[in-house]
């Protein structure tokens, strides 16, 4: 292989690796794992490790948790 076809493939790794991470975080999502092992928190900083402290994660609100012309109650 030649210079080009090497880092191509490096490239196609890294990508891999990070569509794999961004799967893993979107699935915590749908199971509710916001934040801890295995959560949408830890794919994020997986992904990104230059996020990490700048933002907390927490579950979103619920159109449940809304009252009739009241802000939300988190």
């Amino acid at each position: 292989m030649d210079a080009y076809t090497d880092d191509l493939a490096a490239q196609v790794s890294v990508l891999q690796q990070q569509q794999a991470l961004f799967t893993q975080a979107l699935k915590a999502a749908v199971e509710g794992h916001w934040v801890g092992a295995a959560s949408v928190e830890s794919g994020l900083y997986a992904l990104d490790p230059n996020m990490q402290g700048t933002f907390t994660a927490g579950p979103p609100v619920t159109e449940s948790e809304y009252e009739v012309d009241q802000a939300p109650k988190a």
